[in-house]
């Protein structure tokens, strides 16, 4: 099965000015403001105002970086705060059938199998640029409903806890560095009042 069975395809909005975060308005999501495992960050993104309703995500929707190094997928969450519309370079990847949850979706899009053949096929020579056609030939495998849903859960605690992990890390590297240089200030002490 490929991607093209289940879901339909289109680009994001087309913006020709400067999108600006402070205009009223629909929110305008961006490359940028996506990547694997976090939560969209609303504050101080960019806005435009009455977009065309097709431009318009929902949750059910994937979104995909379709340029550069990281061709994230990213599930548009059930608690999304307020309307937003995706910004070319983005895919929006619309369900055309029940039978796919969207954040298994976005994570089997994510895995190296996908992200291999999104690669293999992608143009451009300085900036790596998917096509929809190839977003399309994307194969993919469907577990029932019930798994992918346990699948895209595990998914998500797993990344969580990787995140933990490494802030785990970075915590006790900055104990060991202040405990070492407490020593060393100490040694000092040690030595400057023995030489008196």
């Amino acid at each position: 099965m490929l991607l093209s069975d289940v879901a339909r395809i289109s680009s994001g909005l087309t913006v020709r000015e400067r999108l600006d975060a402070s205009r009223h308005g629909v929110l305008a999501i961006q490359m940028a403001d996506l990547s694997v495992g976090s939560d969209l960050e609303v504050r101080g993104m960019a806005r435009i105002p009455s977009p065309h309703p097709r431009y318009l995500i929902s949750r059910g929707d994937v979104l995909l970086r379709s340029r550069g190094q990281a061709t994230i997928a990213w599930a548009v969450p059930d608690d999304m705060a307020e309307p937003a519309v995706a910004v070319l370079p983005l895919f929006i990847i619309r369900p055309s059938t029940d039978i796919y949850d969207p954040d298994f979706l976005a994570w089997w899009l994510n895995q190296p199998d996908a992200q291999t053949h999104l690669r293999r096929a992608a143009q451009g020579q300085t900036i790596q640029m998917v096509s929809k056609a190839t977003l399309e030939s994307v194969p993919l495998q469907l577990p029932s409903l019930a798994q992918q849903r346990l699948i895209a859960d595990a998914a998500h605690i797993a990344t969580r806890e990787a995140k933990l992990m490494h802030s785990l890390a970075e915590c006790q590297h900055t104990l060991r560095q202040a405990q070492l240089t407490a020593a060393a200030l100490s040694g000092q002490t040690h030595m400057k009042a023995g030489r008196k």
